[in-house]
């Protein structure tokens, strides 16, 4: 593992947890889960999903027995195959939200959030807020999840 990846993930690892124990109690998924940008799997610990990174060094940590090395711009799935569908953290990295809708089923649903401080949460919730709209799925509930480290709006939308 690389030096940083070491030191984020020891330094992160519990306010990653208290954010994920947040979003879950907020957005209830239920059926077949896809993670698309895992990272260290912190989601994972929680529930069962797919988790999908472009790193490997990460999914070697990744709790899951379902893990793929693979870009949330080029999903290896079927189209319609998942419920829910997280994007934590992970947006600013993909080209669009175009696979992520391909591969979710009619009415699953989409957990996105970006990390943002006081100082651009506005900023950063109009861009979210825009990329959503832009796929053309229906904003359900949108959020602001406050840790002692950092700040993520969240967004949990629908595909139509």
């Amino acid at each position: 593992m690389h030096f940083y990846s070491k030191i984020y993930k020891e330094w992160m690892e519990k306010t990653q947890q208290e954010k994920i124990r947040k979003i879950l109690k907020i957005s209830k998924p239920y059926g077949k889960i896809l993670d698309v940008g895992s990272g260290f799997g912190v989601l994972e610990k929680f529930i069962k999903a797919i988790a999908v990174d472009i790193n490997e060094e990460y999914l070697k940590i990744v709790p899951s027995k379902h893990k793929i090395k693979a870009s949330g711009d080029a999903l290896p799935f079927k189209s319609n195959s998942f419920d829910f569908v997280f994007c934590i953290d992970t947006i600013h990295l993909l080209k669009s939200l175009k696979e992520i809708k391909r591969v979710l089923k009619r009415h699953g649903k989409l957990v996105v959030s970006i990390f943002c401080f006081a100082q651009n949460i506005e900023e950063k919730a109009e861009w979210l807020e825009n990329i959503v709209k832009n796929s053309e799925m229906k904003i359900k509930h949108k959020f602001l999840v406050k840790t002692e480290k950092e700040w993520d709006f969240v967004i949990i939308a629908e595909k139509v």
